[in-house]
């Protein structure tokens, strides 16, 4: 079978699900009312209308900027505390249960926290963003960390590297596979988080505008602010999987020599 042929297979294995899932939809649509199951066409050209819309493209855009800047927020703080961690078991030790406290909180509280302390909303959804993903970022940079061939290490060891040069040969790479999965994991938490932060305690956004939605009973409205933040999601881990394919293409060449 021709490799043309097998990324055919591909594809049509992954559309199938979702044809179906839209045929059944349009079906629907047929016998219920459009505030229960709007037609798939309607959906669809709402959906694009926002995006050609000016003013509705930037409620999508500052939704986008508050998803990555508490992600990158978490994974700066994250990867400060994985590091302590990891070079003092004393701090790792003090760490993981506060870290595992703040895991079991759940999102929806973090927002009626930040509500009550804080007065800006950007603070407010900042706040939540990084909270609801520094343990995820942490605990998997950390795990990183421990994983490291101690072999490996003391073979670079020994060639008595500078710490930036250990850093950028061995440990960075080494973590690498663990930090993007770490951010596959938390882009998608993140997605569902903010809505919720920006339903309760934002005036703008992605998720105001469902609120919106949700009050004037338009459903295909609703869906169509919703696969906004699909596509943003699907776009950005597109691209994590471009790194992945790139940073990690000797994995490629080892798996067809095992």
């Amino acid at each position: 079978m021709t490799s043309s042929a097998t990324g055919l297979g591909r594809i049509a294995t992954v559309a199938l699900p979702f044809l179906a899932l839209l045929l059944a939809w349009e079906i629907a649509s047929l016998f219920l009312p459009p505030y229960i199951a709007p037609p798939v066409a309607g959906v669809l050209g709402r959906a694009l209308a926002i995006l050609i819309h000016g003013p509705s493209l930037v409620e999508v855009l500052a939704t986008i900027a508050r998803t990555l800047g508490g992600l990158v927020g978490a994974f700066l703080i994250g990867g400060a505390l994985a590091a302590a961690m990891g070079r003092a078991a004393s701090v790792a030790r003090a760490v993981t249960p506060l870290l595992t406290f703040i895991q079991g909180i759940p999102g929806l509280s973090w927002v009626v926290f930040a509500v009550i302390w804080f007065r800006g909303t950007e603070t407010r959804i900042f706040f939540i963003m990084v909270l609801t993903a520094l343990p995820a970022f942490t605990f998997q940079m950390f795990d990183a960390y421990r994983g490291l061939s101690r072999d490996l290490v003391e073979m670079v060891l020994a060639f008595r590297p500078r710490r930036a040069r250990m850093l950028r040969v061995l440990i960075l790479p080494a973590m690498l596979p663990e930090i993007l999965t770490a951010w596959k994991i938390n882009l998608g938490n993140a997605a569902r988080v903010v809505v919720i932060a920006e339903l309760v305690g934002a005036t703008s956004g992605v998720g105001y505008e469902l609120m919106q939605q949700q009050q004037l009973f338009d459903m295909a409205g609703a869906i169509a602010w919703t696969l906004q933040l699909v596509l943003f999601v699907l776009v950005v881990q597109g691209l994590i999987a471009l790194i992945e394919r790139f940073a990690l293409r000797y994995r490629a060449v080892s798996e067809r020599h095992a």
